[in-house]
């Protein structure tokens, strides 16, 4: 950590703890395993190296954490050795760390102090002395002109739940939340405070799922309700039918390409590059501009795939390839400038 990232802290009234995690005092939960899987979890950690641990404990998220491809989307930020990035929401690190190894002085913000402690005991195995963790709700982070880059990778749309969620207890699961009365303003909030926290020139990357993700269309849920059909609804509707089926308010938006790039005009941001990504933003195969993302585009493979996943390869390739409909693209990657 270098003495600028310590003032900064120190200024805002960050204390580090025990293992050196600034804390805040605003704490929240936000995590893939319940609590009890967290403190077993982060207990073995005290006596093995992080990716034991993850092999023993989450073998399934393995790629989730480790995987270099989860980087892919940073090439357009052109990190430069020294500059201060603050990687929001990083839950366990995967951006962080990608940042770091580019030479980046990176502040890795979450709320989920598990997620922080497991960050925190892989840079001291990676000796990736360029992350900091800071424990606060990015909500309420209030740092100005301070970061020359920020990364906001699959957080926006989560930023309107202000409960605790154990993801597997919540996707899909019915139980009645507290209501956020604007999502869209609670997301907007969020990016406006980015802004500020960024530099003039700065930059930022934002990744999400495409509202209108050809997917949505032909029988996949919404991968954040795991109901049919919410994401492309009109707000209203897919209001109506999350109270149906889950007893709580849809809060959990989405946007177009055209709608994203709107918004993150309008909350202060010069330039803006949209970026198509394949299959997804999580692990992308083919990362293709907006404006003309079939001039790249390649037709994913079908070995090895299931009858249905060689369906969905070959819709995928008519949309893109044929009919060249970059509108339905999976997922989105925004490039945008202070």
């Amino acid at each position: 950590m270098t003495q600028a990232i310590q003032s900064i802290l120190e200024k805002h009234a960050y204390t580090p703890d025990q293992y050196g995690i600034y804390r805040s005092g605003n704490e929240g939960y936000w995590s893939n395993l319940n609590q009890n899987e967290n403190t077993a979890f982060i207990t073995d950690l005290e006596r093995t190296d992080t990716e034991t641990a993850v092999k023993k404990h989450i073998p399934q998220f393995h790629d989730v954490i480790f995987s270099p491809q989860r980087e892919a989307g940073l090439e357009f930020l052109d990190i430069k050795p020294g500059e201060v990035c603050i990687d929001f929401g990083c839950m366990w690190g995967a951006l962080s760390v990608g940042m770091a190894k580019r030479g980046g002085q990176v502040i890795s913000v979450d709320q989920t102090y598990s997620s922080l402690r497991f960050l925190n005991e892989r840079k001291k195995h990676q000796n990736l002395d360029g992350v900091t963790c800071v424990q606060n709700d990015i909500r309420k982070i209030n740092f100005e002109r301070v970061a020359d880059v920020a990364v906001l990778n699959g957080v926006l749309e989560w930023v309107p739940e202000f409960e605790a969620i154990e993801l597997k207890n919540f996707y899909g699961k019915s139980a009645e939340r507290a209501k956020t009365p604007s999502p869209e303003a609670t997301q907007r909030d969020v990016l406006k405070m980015v802004q500020r926290t960024l530099k003039p020139g700065g930059r930022l990357m934002l990744a999400i799922e495409n509202r209108f993700d050809f997917h949505q269309f032909i029988g996949k849920r919404d991968p954040h309700a795991n109901l049919f059909f919410t994401s492309i609804l009109p707000r209203p509707l897919a209001n109506l039918l999350s109270r149906w089926q889950l007893k709580r308010d849809y809060v959990n938006y989405l946007y177009s390409f055209p709608h994203l790039k709107e918004i993150l005009r309008e909350t202060g941001f010069s330039r803006v590059e949209m970026y198509a990504v394949f299959p997804d933003y999580r692990f992308p195969r083919l990362i293709l501009p907006y404006q003309s993302p079939w001039k790249g585009y390649s037709r994913p493979s079908s070995q090895n795939v299931s009858l249905k996943r060689k369906i969905v390869n070959l819709i995928e390739w008519v949309l893109m390839s044929g009919f060249k409909l970059k509108f339905f693209a999976p997922s989105i990657i925004a490039i945008a400038t202070k």
